[in-house]
């Protein structure tokens, strides 16, 4: 019997981690999460979590080792661990800042360091790190967070050509706006910001996206499957904007 593939997921306890979890679940992957945040009991007896700051090198350094010595590959890892900031530049503290670039890029950072030498030994392994359509386009009071999603995509870009030789794919994902933990408090942010109910608030971002809704989580979660599947097997260095049209207009 063939051996099920492995992914890490990261952020996988909410939102688009743990919907991506789900999805590769149910295709009959063998999945590890990574989290700060406990799942839900009822998603935490479906894959192997651990609890990890993706911002400290040896939590990742030492839970890669133990995929590793259990599972003995990793074929895949989606970076969906992330954090958003909104707040007019000049009010951003050095911490709150370095508190960004930290788990944004520094978190896809430390799991591309320590997972890429396991996949280059293999000489295969598709990576996606989710990126934004923040990372395209310029949103008011989220310079940092676009800052920190652009730096992912060109990233992604550069990393593709570096790992091309070794059979490793290196993709990202840029959602637009989706029904999470962290766009419902963004909203809350803006509702008390500027004194629009959290319906106004969410209408409005609604109103952002060609089909005037939000994404599902497992929208994003299955562009993250297609991405690191066998069909997209000639797809490396590229960003899948599932934005709904907001960078189209």
């Amino acid at each position: 019997m063939e051996q099920a593939k492995t992914i890490i997921v990261t952020g996988s306890a909410r939102g688009i981690g743990a919907a991506t979890v789900g999805y590769f679940v149910q295709k009959g992957y063998q999945v590890v999460g990574l989290d700060v945040d406990e799942p839900e009991p009822s998603a935490a007896q479906r894959y192997e979590f651990h609890r990890c700051d993706v911002s400290d090198e040896a939590a990742v350094a030492g839970v890669v080792s133990r995929v590793v010595a259990k599972y003995g590959r990793i074929d895949a890892l989606a970076n969906v661990a992330g954090i958003v900031l909104v707040k007019p530049l000049p009010e951003v503290a050095w911490g709150e800042y370095r508190r960004l670039i930290d788990i944004n890029l520094g978190g896809t950072f430390l799991l591309l360091k320590h997972v890429l030498p396991v996949m280059q030994g293999q000489k295969s392994g598709a990576v996606v790190n989710v990126g934004s359509v923040s990372g395209h386009v310029g949103q008011i009071d989220h310079s940092l967070y676009g800052a920190t999603k652009a730096a992912v995509i060109a990233l992604c870009r550069s990393l593709a050509w570096e790992m091309a030789p070794h059979g490793i794919r290196i993709n990202s994902v840029s959602p637009g706006s989706v029904d999470t933990p962290m766009l419902r408090g963004d909203i809350e942010i803006e509702s008390r910001a500027t004194g629009l109910t959290l319906d106004q608030v969410k209408a409005k971002r609604e109103s952002e996206q060609a089909f005037g809704r939000w994404a599902d989580p497992r929208e994003i979660a299955s562009a993250v499957f297609f991405l690191v599947s066998d069909e997209a097997s000639f797809i490396t260095g590229a960003d899948l904007l599932v934005d709904c049209g907001w960078t189209a207009r």
